[in-house]
């Protein structure tokens, strides 16, 4: 009995996995495809798989370690030196599979096969699911940001791209997608067909996703640059789909315009999703949305009704390059992703909009974000994260704060301003050729950027990017005798911050301000009336009015987006009791636009 419990106690010794990685894969092992086989009947609360993953080994090793939750392996192998090895699979840490071998391998190239169940949960919005919708059963998926490994073992991190090929084994009746096109169909025994799909470019594992079920398909006119473009709905309404493929007509063309790059992924889909943990998902090819954010009654398609289609698309599809041509390397420039796409679809939409009217919106959502960035609430834009925790944590936002979002497409559209629009536009079109589907960071952004403009813009967008808080400007203009003027400048509770400013006799300029400035204004343009120091209505900071200055200010020299700007830099003023300035805000509460006068009305309140 002795010994039996001695050689227990060394079989847990000798076969016990090492501790799982802390949350990122160890360097150890480099993917270079994945290969997924799955069988999947929507019906049932699980599914079988099967995936092949062909890897560089960079070191000799005894594990290998993937991602995978969720996942009950059956059987592993690894292919290595020509011959074919046994491995031990064992789940870790709730995020981890290990591999175990008899005996190091390594370095070198090797093929990971492994066979295993999986859970089509359908409480969940996350990972492979399913959803029932009219008495018909649907499997869809959700993986970003790291739930991709609930559907297959795989290296589930935006650095770790490789080119995915599926295989889906399903009902005859059933109709599979993925981001690939179909490229054949094959009847097996039991009513079970296997749906061959293309393999794709390099891809993150997070935007890669599948779809089965009795779908029906509504295939809308080729946008663009002669892309398919399909609209998935569950059974019976199809024809809820028009909207929606007309939508990516009129938004597709404008992104390849401004990227100089056509759509990069062959075919586009759009999945209409009874429930989703998000708004839409920017899957390439196979984009999803929850329905009510896609369909429309055929009935009610207006303009006006159809917008908000329009706009969710310029940010799913802007994503297609930000994000899933280009990714981001971690999950801290993620920003790389959601900011881009945040701030281009703005920009996009805007065409939508007369002249007087644009960038309203951007005003609009940079003065939410600020509000927020200035409570304590706030976090960075760039934030580390080394943990699920660190994901989902909605005390800080999680990986997809808002300040993710709104504050990095208000801190772009910055940075547009100061460098100017064509040198920036030139700056992300080498960006993306530069990076075509591989990974970036922000250096390579500042990098392209710099070269473009001839400004090196590192110190402005560490300043903005990986601090909190909202800077201050002071802006007065000194004239002395014989005619002589400046712009003296000021900037407190910040650094390093570009402002663009104008005067009645001097056009847009931009000064990067860290220190007081005095800029020597030209001769002729004599002693300026007025100044205001945030021309465009595009910088990332408050100006501090003085009555004196206010008193001058011409508001019919103003754009509209202007306007709404003075409107919350003297609302912010107002509420700290720094000013009185409910004179020039009873103007404002009259103005011809009504985003303005409802801000302004608000203020005085």
């Amino acid at each position: 009995m002795r010994r039996l419990a001695l050689w227990l106690i060394w079989t847990a010794v000798v076969f016990a996995l090492p501790a799982p990685p802390p949350f990122l894969l160890p360097d150890d092992a480099v993917p270079r495809k994945h290969t997924v086989e799955l069988t999947i009947d929507p019906s049932q609360p699980t599914f079988e798989g099967r995936v092949s993953i062909e890897i560089e080994l960079r070191k000799s090793i005894a594990v290998l370690w993937l991602h995978a939750k969720d996942i009950t392996p059956s059987e592993a192998s690894i292919q290595f030196g020509g011959r074919t090895l046994k491995a031990r699979a064992e789940a870790a840490g709730g995020e981890f599979l290990g591999l175990e071998l008899d005996s190091p391998i390594g370095p070198g190239r090797a093929t990971v096969a492994i066979r295993y169940h999986g859970k089509l949960d359908e409480k969940a919005v996350v990972g492979p699911y399913r959803k029932q919708s009219e008495g018909e059963w649907y499997a869809f998926t959700t993986f970003t940001p790291i739930d991709a490994r609930r559907a297959f073992p795989c290296f589930d991190e935006p650095r770790f791209k490789t080119p995915w090929q599926f295989s889906l084994r399903i009902k005859r009746e059933h109709n599979a997608f993925t981001n690939a096109r179909e490229l054949s169909e094959t009847n097996e025994p039991g009513g079970m067909k296997l749906v061959r799909f293309a393999e794709t470019d390099p891809l993150p594992a997070e935007v890669v996703a599948f779809a089965v079920g009795p779908f029906d398909v509504y295939e809308g006119k080729p946008a663009g640059h002669g892309t398919p473009i399909r609209v998935i709905t569950t059974k019976g309404h199809r024809a809820e789909g028009h909207a929606a493929a007309e939508a990516t007509i009129a938004v597709l063309p404008r992104l390849e315009t401004y990227t100089g790059i056509p759509y990069p992924f062959g075919k586009l889909d759009h999945v209409a999703l009874p429930e989703g943990a998000f708004g839409a998902v920017e899957n390439p090819g196979l984009i999803t949305y929850r329905k009510q954010a896609l369909l429309r009654d055929p009935a009610d398609e207006t303009p006006v009704t159809t917008r908000p289609v329009r706009r969710i698309q310029a940010h799913e599809i802007a994503h297609q390059w930000f994000g899933d041509m280009v990714t981001q390397a971690t999950w801290q420039d993620v920003w790389l992703s959601e900011g881009f796409a945040t701030w281009l679809s703005t920009k996009v939409m805007d065409d939508e909009e007369t002249t007087a009217r644009r960038g309203l919106t951007a005003v609009a959502a940079r003065e939410r974000i600020m509000t927020a960035d200035a409570s304590s609430r706030t976090r960075p834009v760039r934030l580390a994260m080394n943990s699920r925790d660190d994901m989902d944590n909605r005390e800080r936002g999680g990986v997809y704060s808002q300040m993710v979002y709104q504050k990095g497409a208000a801190i772009l559209l910055m940075l547009e301003n100061w460098l100017g629009e064509t040198q920036f536009r030139d700056g992300l079109r080498s960006y993306l050729k530069s990076h075509k589907f591989g990974i970036a960071s922000t250096t390579d952004l500042t990098r392209a950027l710099r070269q473009s403009s001839g400004v090196d813009p590192a110190a402005v967008m560490h300043a903005f990017l990986d601090t909190t808080g909202i800077p201050s400007v002071r802006a007065e203009v000194r004239c002395q005798q014989g005619g002589d003027a400046s712009l003296h400048l000021e900037v407190s509770g910040g650094s390093e911050v570009p402002v663009c400013w104008r005067t009645a006799e001097v056009e847009r300029r931009c000064t990067v301000v860290s220190a007081p400035r005095d800029i020597v204004l030209p001769k002729a343009s004599g002693c300026p009336g007025w100044v205001y120091s945030n021309a465009g209505a595009t910088g990332y900071y408050r100006t501090a009015w003085t009555s004196a200055q206010l008193a001058m200010l011409p508001l019919d020299k103003l754009s509209a987006a202007e306007r709404l700007q003075l409107v919350y830099d003297l609302a912010t003023l107002k509420k700290a009791g720094q000013l009185d300035v409910a004179a020039m805000l009873t103007k404002l509460a009259g103005d011809a636009e009504p985003e303005i006068v409802k801000a302004a009305s608000d203020a005085l309140k």
